[in-house]
């Protein structure tokens, strides 16, 4: 009888672990030259889960590439810098790439015709959809990855992943530090934290800042209407301030566009930045390096989120079984003027 072929034999043929075998099977992170060794190997000695190798050896027939947005992305800089990070790896391995909007349930069948014409083999979703869009672009039955996604996104089943920035960790490290060094009492939160994953994760890190710095988390000190709501109208926002029982001492913004929205209302009723009141935004923006109040914020690398978004696509598109993953990139604070 014809002894089986195991992980183990593969191994001990090409003098390597039997680590890295199971994770050329299970498409981990290894040098892809690595991987069709392994592959190739496992064929040649009839391994006995040859139909699971030859599936992991499937390639990119098309190359085809479908940025959807909700929004013209000639608007949103940070996209912008995404988009970059993502043509570094469409030039490399010479992928079309093409982009649609799609920001109406009402042209789901417009998309999806789109998609079958022009033979699309994944999707990149920049910016956060709505959960029925969401629901609608997983009925497509092609891969795609969103860069950043629903907070309910990641109970969802189907042929994705989502790419993300380290929110929570970061979110924590960052004002448990002005804390230490400003004596802060009291804070607030800044923004709709259920507008998207990223948010959430940010304004949980920013509850478990102020629980181990032992600072009551007190909800009177936020502002976290919808997003319905105009942010970025000073007077607006100024108004919301005034109506405040009162300011605290610190405010975490979601993100840096929230950040200079809230320190032009604080000039507007009359408080300065940082002596009255300390502001923190998230991604480091351009704008939060050159505001007149230089911001306090976490930085994030656009372009790293771009090439891992299309890298962690063309891997989903390779090997479809695999299960879904939530990766998230590091991400480092930045302490500039709008804190002591």
């Amino acid at each position: 009888m014809q002894k089986k072929i195991n992980m183990n034999d593969i191994a001990e043929s090409l003098n390597i672990s039997r680590n890295t075998v199971s994770k050329a099977f299970n498409g981990q992170h290894i040098p892809e030259k690595t991987r069709q060794m392994v592959l190739n190997k496992a064929i040649e000695m009839g391994y006995k889960n040859l139909d699971i190798v030859s599936k992991r050896e499937t390639v990119i027939h098309n190359k085809n590439i479908l940025i959807l947005t909700s929004n013209d992305l000639h608007t949103l800089n940070f996209f912008l810098a995404v988009l970059r990070g993502i043509n570094n790896i469409v030039t490399k391995y010479s992928l079309n790439l093409s982009q649609y909007q799609f920001d109406n349930i009402d042209k789901f069948n417009e998309l999806k015709e789109f998609i079958s014409l022009n033979k699309i083999s994944g999707i990149i979703c920049l910016e956060t959809f709505h959960n029925d869009l969401v629901s609608s672009i997983l009925t497509l039955k092609v891969p795609v990855v969103f860069v950043d996604s629903t907070i309910e996104c990641i109970e969802y089943t189907g042929d994705f992943d989502i790419v993300l920035m380290e929110n929570r960790h970061s979110v924590k490290r960052i004002i448990k530090q002005v804390i230490k060094t400003s004596l802060i009492k009291s804070a607030g939160f800044v923004g709709d934290f259920r507008h998207c994953l990223s948010f959430y994760e940010r304004y949980l890190g920013f509850k478990e800042a102020l629980f181990e710095m032992r600072i009551p988390y007190l909800p009177k000190y936020n502002i976290t209407r919808a997003d319905e709501f105009p942010y970025g109208d000073i007077e607006r926002l100024s108004k919301e301030l005034r109506n405040l029982e009162e300011l605290p001492d610190l405010f975490m913004c979601a993100n840096d566009f929230l950040a200079i929205s809230i320190i032009k209302a604080l000039k507007n009723i009359g408080k300065r930045v940082p002596q009255d009141v300390q502001v923190i935004g998230f991604d480091n923006t351009m704008d939060a390096r050159h505001f007149d109040i230089p911001l306090t914020t976490v930085d994030t690398d656009k372009e790293v989120l771009g090439n891992e978004s299309i890298a962690t696509l063309l891997s989903r598109i390779k090997y479809k079984e695999d299960r879904n993953r939530l990766i998230y990139l590091k991400t480092n604070p930045i302490y500039r003027e709008s804190t002591k």
